[in-house]
């Protein structure tokens, strides 16, 4: 059931992602060619008013194919031919869909299933968090200067990225009480069990609108679950730009990479337990994963890297700097050997992922 399900979502992130391409294309005067879902081998495909309409063979990857994207062209519906701000807008338009995407998601899973707050509800006898003077019903504000807006945001300050510090490094927590700002400094106990930094506190929950009622639980307002979703994506975001920053600086190892099969039996294990639970926990769960892997991907596509989105972004500035286009030919040499190449890292992933499995 796992691999069914990673490849439905994978397949509608996809879908989102190269829609947003497709549309904003159409919209900017550009001819489609080609949209496609999948690579490979062409399993079905469908010719509506000139463009092609493809599902592949490998569901794991997509293209929105546009006139002369590669080749100089004077056509006024071709890609080469467009202005600057066009091809800006249709480049960015596919990751900026996948944000999108994940934002909904989220919103969602809040509407149902609500969300914890930076409120505090209890502080634990003898924690960090009751020994530096925080009290139940304080609002935490502020991590080591840093403005914090969901508990996950101030989970992941106080834990660290890799949850493996152990240090006896202090925190500043900057709380919220009665409308003024105290700051404390405290020292994380380290969890052996949880492997991760903690102060000792349990946030205040906010039920789900459409959620059932929940004695002691309050619901959430309408604008408070928007607010809430937004600041999920948000941080989402956050944290995948600071692990990829982590995997270029050394911090973070390629065996910690994990492609679409290593994925598979993850999704496989959330799907098993969350139906011990409920056919709505279900759906929320998946949700839940399609909203993080939407958000990692759409960051991922815009990485200065060749046959990304965010290597033509690249090759935009530097026509801006220059006042001139680099030659497409030029241009569409290049992102071919970074595909061979991303597609080279694929393979090893996958690879990696295999020998992991089994």
């Amino acid at each position: 059931m796992g691999l069914i399900i990673t490849i439905l979502i994978f397949g509608f992130i996809i879908l989102i992602h190269e829609w947003g391409h497709f549309i904003v294309a159409r919209k900017s005067g550009v001819f489609v060619e080609e949209f496609a879902i999948g690579m490979g081998t062409k399993l079905w495909s469908k010719e509506k008013d000139g463009t092609l309409y493809s599902i592949r063979l490998f569901p794991l990857g997509g293209y929105c194919k546009m006139k002369d994207e590669d080749t100089a062209g004077n056509d006024p519906d071709s890609f080469s031919n467009a202005t600057m701000p066009k091809k800006f807008a249709i480049i960015f338009a596919g990751a900026f869909m996948n944000f999108v995407l994940a934002l909904a998601i989220f919103i969602g899973i809040a509407f149902f299933s609500g969300s914890a707050t930076t409120t505090v509800r209890e502080v634990t006898e003898g924690s960090p968090a009751q020994e530096a003077g925080i009290q139940s019903g304080d609002i935490i504000y502020k991590v080591n200067g840093k403005r914090v807006r969901s508990f996950e945001d101030l989970s992941f300050k106080i834990s660290g990225l890799n949850n493996t510090d152990k240090s006896n490094e202090k925190v500043e927590i900057t709380i919220k009480r009665d409308n003024e700002l105290l700051t404390f400094l405290l020292t994380p106990k380290y969890d052996e069990n949880l492997q991760r930094n903690l102060i000792g506190i349990s946030p205040l929950l906010k039920n789900g609108l459409f959620a059932k009622d929940i004695e002691g639980i309050e619901k959430n307002t309408f604008f408070g679950t928007i607010r809430d979703g937004y600041f999920n994506m948000i941080f989402t975001i956050k944290v995948t730009i600071i692990g990829v920053i982590e995997l270029f600086t050394g911090g973070i190892g390629i065996d910690q990479m994990m492609g679409p099969i290593g994925i598979t039996p993850v999704i496989d294990s959330q799907y098993e337990s969350a139906m011990q639970v409920s056919v709505g926990a279900t759906i929320l769960t998946m949700l839940n994963i399609m909203a993080l892997l939407s958000a990692n991907i759409g960051v991922f596509n815009l990485l200065p890297i060749p046959a990304l989105d965010g290597g033509r972004i690249v090759f935009l500035a530097i026509e801006a700097i220059r006042g001139k286009p680099i030659s497409p030919e030029k241009e569409g040499m290049v992102h071919f050997v970074g595909f061979v190449l991303l597609m080279g890292f694929g393979i090893f992933i996958a690879f990696k992922d295999l020998i992991n499995i089994f």
